[in-house]
């Protein structure tokens, strides 16, 4: 029986010891595979709207920028507001953006997607890390990667990629499934293996209605080759037509460009647009902490384009370390918050306690080395 119920917050350091690109390298990666686009494709526009983002900031800020000045994040703010708002009209290309924020999802799913291929088997420090997993943790995780996944699998851990298990659920409501022991991961910004399923669903009515034989999709039609699961048990949620890609090498193998896209929320400042249309998991989470009794943050340095993480971060912290922070009735007792993430010198330990400026550092456990093995033991006290 668990008796830490444990909150787990991951960035991106938590995937860097498996040499899995930062924004900034991804954000160059990206750029230089984009600029390669023939001229005559629709993912030229791509570049197109890179140049029309630098005119804007020479225009209206006064900045002199090159594809390589550009900051990623304020870019794809730009596009989002540009997609949010239909500025461009009938040419508002779908509702997973306009050909530029496609093309980003596109390559930063081909890019991870790359990197989690190369890798022959898990390494040692996530199937550690997700051994000592127990069920009823709570992962909350801002990552796109699949790393924490197939840790999971590889062991044989259960585990779910959704807030609640229902046995049935009817129009009038459901009942809850609470007899799985399972770990919770709720990955806050899609994942480059969900694929959405309704616009399918919705060509496949339209050509019954015409008479005409069922169509083709490129990641539907190929339900075993890829290896799709639906992501929930029958919840009326945003992520109620999501599938997962298990076979992530296959997915990617095939030419999704404009064909399918990635149900990830972009690294922009503005997110939190789309965030509802992605999925509920924030729902009540400002409630969190106050029953927890084991928490860590590792590798989230709470970056600029994430911002709206530092309220959430702040209520997650301040329910932690302030309340029954004594032993409760049952005899369980709060360990301290652990923090893990990498400091090269004093000025960027500096700057990141600055940014987590509402810790209780008496009632928190700071590691700067990274995240390794040997702060697993921090973790799961």
């Amino acid at each position: 029986m668990p008796d830490k119920y444990r909150l787990i917050i991951l960035g991106a350091g938590f995937s860097r010891p498996a040499q899995l690109p930062l924004a900034y390298d991804l954000w160059k990666e990206i750029r230089e595979t984009a600029a390669a686009f023939p001229s005559d494709r629709r993912a030229s526009k791509f570049n197109n709207d890179l140049e029309h983002y630098i005119e804007f900031r020479r225009d209206a800020a006064g900045e002199s920028l090159t594809p390589e000045t550009v900051d990623f994040e304020d870019f794809m703010r730009f596009l989002d507001v540009e997609h949010y708002l239909g500025l461009r009209g009938g040419d508002t290309w779908s509702q997973d953006g306009n050909e530029g924020t496609i093309v980003t999802k596109y390559l930063i799913g081909s890019i991870l997607a790359r990197h989690v291929n190369a890798l022959n088997t898990v390494p040692d420090l996530y199937i550690e890390f997700a051994k000592r997993l127990e069920p009823d943790d709570y992962v909350i995780t801002f990552n796109y990667d699949t790393l924490l996944e197939r840790a999971l699998d590889a062991i044989g851990k259960p585990y779910r990629l959704f807030s609640t298990r229902f046995k049935e659920v009817t129009q009038f409501g459901g009942t809850i499934d609470n007899d799985r022991d399972e770990v919770v991961i709720l990955k806050m910004h899609g994942s480059i293996d969900w694929f959405d399923r309704t616009g399918f669903e919705r060509r496949i009515a339209n050509h019954a209605k015409m008479g005409a034989p069922p169509p083709k999709d490129i990641i539907f039609s190929d339900e075993a080759g890829l290896g799709l699961e639906r992501l929930t048990d029958g919840q009326s949620d945003p992520l109620k037509n999501i599938y997962r890609a298990k076979n992530l090498k296959a997915l990617y193998d095939k030419d999704l460009l404009f064909m399918a896209t990635p149900r990830i929320l972009p690294p922009s400042a503005t997110k939190l647009l789309y965030a509802t249309r992605l999925n509920d998991f924030w729902e009540g989470m400002g409630n969190g902490g106050y029953y927890n009794f084991g928490m860590a943050i590792v590798g989230f340095s709470l970056p600029g384009h994430d911002d709206y993480a530092r309220q959430i971060l702040y209520s997650l912290v301040t329910n932690y370390q302030r309340h029954k922070w004594e032993t409760d009735e049952l005899g369980r007792k709060k360990t301290p918050l652990a923090i893990v993430d990498y400091f090269p010198d004093a000025a960027s330990e500096a700057n990141f306690r600055e940014r987590y400026r509402f810790v209780d550092w008496s009632r928190a456990d700071l590691s700067g080395n990274g995240f390794n093995l040997g702060s697993l033991d921090k973790i799961f006290v």
